[in-house]
């Protein structure tokens, strides 16, 4: 679960720390008894327990920044396992800095992680692991500290030419992490640096968008949480039948092509119909029924006769699943995106329910749609509100931190009245 994560010169933002504990003060009267999750909870031994919020839900105006920080959390786990090419994407109107700095605060089973990378155009510049507070490593000005990870066979000289051999390109500069060259060909080497790499790399999963084929879902689902196919695919048309559509059932079929991606592709195996996954070609068809006016039950094209919302919504309920099951974070750029209000309303009721979010999953979208700030489905922790300024970049302010603000107000009507700022002031 994330407690905190900070962005520093990245697209729109400057200096930017959207905070995910739970700020409402003392926890509601009686909410071991609630079937919704006022927060998710991290019982520290003889400490006081860390309360984080199960969603975050980031409004504002057009071009106020609200996807970069989508996009920050995206960048940040393909840096830590790709490397630094590409991904250096300063503030073009603020050359205040001149590198990019993301921090994430993050608890895996009850431990406290803390990782820091910073970096430019050419090369990492600082990267830090942090475990309970105590730092496992930190890199600087490309020398190397370990504290409690080196082993006779891997002291610090070593560790020290494995940062040089295998993280450095032929100018001699940091281009890859060092937390993913350990987590990848030192496994065995240290439990917290490969549970924070595995962690970011399986649990952390950030989405620029909602276009999201179900065939990807139904994948992650059988890869991630040990599911077959089909009864994934089960799973979501259970769902998909809760949120009122007319299909009364669904069939998948699927067919391996080969491993040869390009051979595969042919007149006979038309593009749409085909999809990649783990390098290999398969071939889907996705079938959908309804009754017509005499009760019968007719065949539907899944991907070229239904609807978009409900092609949208059945792709992304793979991720949903996945996360809900593996109690990981989901990011989605524009949730609301083809999506009914109603529905979406519920897409979230599922992350705030504890009969269908057990293991303290976590979801951050952005959104437009403000009905569901009428609902009493967010509380004041699980909003905040994005606006930008060519000094300050973009800024974040959560709704817990207007004065007075309870979760009994009408968040929506004070947010369109422009009492939070974050809205566009548009005139013809």
């Amino acid at each position: 679960m994330i407690k905190s994560f900070t962005i520093q010169n990245f697209m729109s933002i400057l200096d930017l720390t959207l905070d995910f504990t739970y700020d409402e003060g003392k926890a509601p009267n009686g909410y071991e008894e609630m079937e919704t999750l006022p927060f998710l909870e991290i019982n520290r031994i003889k400490k006081k327990p860390i309360r984080v919020v199960p969603c975050m839900a980031i409004y504002g105006a057009n071009a106020a920044g609200k996807s970069n920080i989508i996009y920050g959390l995206y960048t940040l786990k393909k840096l830590i396992y790709n490397g630094i090419t590409g991904l250096y994407k300063p503030n073009k109107l603020n050359k205040k800095y001149n590198s990019t700095t993301f921090k994430i605060d993050i608890f895996i089973e009850n431990e406290q992680y803390t990782y820091e990378i910073e970096y430019n155009e050419k090369e990492i510049l600082k990267e830090i692991l942090i475990i309970n507070k105590k730092e496992l490593f930190k890199i600087e000005n490309n020398g190397l500290k370990v504290n409690n990870i080196s082993t006779k066979v891997y002291n610090k000289a070593k560790l020290q030419e494995i940062y040089e051999v295998e993280c450095f390109n032929a100018e001699k500069m940091q281009h890859k992490t060092f937390l993913n060259v350990i987590a990848k060909n030192y496994t065995g080497l240290n439990k917290y640096i490969s549970n924070f790499a595995l962690y970011m790399n399986l649990k952390m999963q950030a989405m620029g968008n909602t276009d999201y084929p179900i065939s990807a879902g139904l994948s992650i689902l059988e890869k991630y949480c040990g599911k077959e196919k089909q009864q994934s695919f089960n799973e979501i048309v259970d769902i998909l039948k809760k949120f009122d559509f007319d299909i009364i059932n669904m069939k998948y079929e699927e067919e391996y092509i080969t491993n040869n991606i390009k051979e595969g592709i042919s007149k006979e195996n038309t593009i749409d119909d085909l999809y990649v996954f783990d390098n290999k070609l398969y071939k889907q068809k996705i079938f959908s029924y309804h009754k017509d006016i005499n009760n019968n039950e007719v065949e539907f094209d899944f991907k070229e006769e239904e609807s978009l919302g409900t092609k949208v919504l059945a792709g992304l309920l793979g991720p949903i699943l996945a996360t809900l099951h593996l109690g990981s974070i989901l990011c989605i750029d524009e949730l609301e995106r083809s999506i009914h209000p109603l529905v979406l309303r519920e897409i979230i009721k599922m992350f705030k329910s504890k009969r269908y979010n057990k293991n303290n999953a976590q979801l951050i979208f952005t959104a437009h749609n403000t009905d569901i700030l009428d609902d009493e489905v967010l509380r004041v922790s699980e909003i905040a509100f994005a606006s930008k300024n060519i000094s300050s970049g973009t800024v974040i302010r959560r709704a817990s931190s207007f004065k007075g603000l309870r979760n009994v107000n009408n968040f929506r009507k004070k947010y369109l009245n422009g009492e939070f700022s974050a809205i566009p002031y548009p005139y013809i």
